[in-house]
């Protein structure tokens, strides 16, 4: 039986070197879409700065909402929350990509765009130091300081990397960074005064860095507070999120619900302006009510509460209600709620810690 002739074995060598030539185009187009996904990524956890610069500083208002008494008195709520929300600057988008190869392009933008990721999302009323001092309505419990680091214990335990804290004092604040190691930031922190530090939001910074701070201004205790307001950018994804930690005006029986209410209105003001933005918007705190506030930001905010409830024009509150929330837009996902009264919160607060994990899809 003969062999095969020289015209055959030309003919294999042509196919062995055509498919030899469309292995090397495949992995050249692979290796074109790793590129591109590499410089997408690595553009996208750059500093916004640009090539080599430091991380970029917040960026607050030039003068943070300062509204006084008189302009909440006269102003609509609306108009109040668009004011000092004004100068927020825009929110980060996927970097972009050396032009060519659009298709490619356009695909690994899309996927940059969309990286899912989670967090823990916490509200904790800490029980300010100077309730728990000698005299203090609750001097049974331990002294500021030592609670504080009891909470810090608990955040970690929780892996919590965004917390809204209510009633923390000065002094708890500085307990707080030591016992943190000083990993998270905080604001307003001391930035607003005295009036800013009890309702001070705290993030880690190995997971966050905030793109914009501010706050807005609403009626307490028969003067003004500022409530934070803080856009973070996830370090790893560079997608943002903007949270909002409030402490609105306290107990019925003190005359308080008429200054609750226009609280509440400037803020479902607010988390509706910040909508606009394209990013998941959370409100978080010590409401200081319960069906009321979660009807409220549920209905007229389009917001979801991360324990449940409905609200589809009828109204169902979940059960049970702290005053105590988490909120968020609908383009989140939240699951694992936990409402924590466990022997080791009651030393620390009279209030139950509400903790939750976010996907952002």
């Amino acid at each position: 039986m003969s062999g095969p002739s020289e015209q055959d074995e030309d003919r294999g060598r042509d196919r062995d070197q055509d498919r030899a030539g469309e292995r090397r185009a495949a992995l050249a187009t692979v290796g074109a879409v790793v590129a591109i996904v590499l410089v997408v990524v690595a553009a996208n956890l750059l500093p916004r700065g640009g090539e080599g610069s430091s991380p970029a500083a917040p960026a607050p208002s030039a003068a943070p909402s300062r509204t006084t008494a008189a302009e909440l008195a006269r102003m609509s709520p609306q108009e109040i929350a668009d004011a000092a929300l004004l100068d927020r600057g825009e929110v980060a988008a996927p970097q972009a990509v050396p032009s060519g190869a659009d298709k490619l392009r356009n695909k690994v933008q899309d996927l940059v765009a969309e990286q899912p990721y989670s967090f823990t999302l916490t509200t904790f009323n800490i029980l300010g130091s100077q309730h728990t001092a000698p005299g203090g309505a609750a001097s049974g419990y331990a002294p500021g300081r030592i609670r504080t680091e009891w909470a810090a214990a608990l955040v970690a335990s929780y892996g919590s990397s965004i917390v809204g804290l209510q009633e923390i004092q000065a002094d708890q604040l500085t307990a707080l960074t030591r016992a943190t190691g000083g990993r998270f930031a905080f604001w307003p922190g001391t930035a607003l005064g005295g009036k800013g530090i009890p309702q001070s939001l705290m993030w880690d910074t190995a997971v966050w860095t905030a793109t914009y701070q501010d706050s807005i201004t609403v009626p307490f205790m028969g003067g003004t507070r500022p409530q934070p307001v803080v856009r973070l950018q996830h370090l790893e994804s560079g997608r943002e999120v903007y949270v909002i930690n409030i402490h609105n005006s306290p107990k019925d029986r003190q005359g308080r619900e008429d200054e609750r209410d226009k609280a509440e209105e400037i803020e479902v003001a607010a988390v509706n302006t910040l909508k606009k933005d394209g990013i998941p918007v959370f409100i978080i705190g010590d409401f200081n009510e319960h069906e009321d506030a979660f009807c409220r930001f549920t209905g007229q905010a389009g917001l979801r509460a991360a324990n449940g409830g409905s609200n589809d024009g009828a109204c169902r509150p979940p059960r049970p209600m702290r005053v105590d929330w988490i909120f968020g837009t609908p383009d989140v996902e939240f699951s694992g709620f936990r409402m924590d009264t466990s022997p080791a919160v009651r030393r620390i607060t009279d209030h139950a810690v509400i903790t939750t994990r976010v996907t952002v899809p």
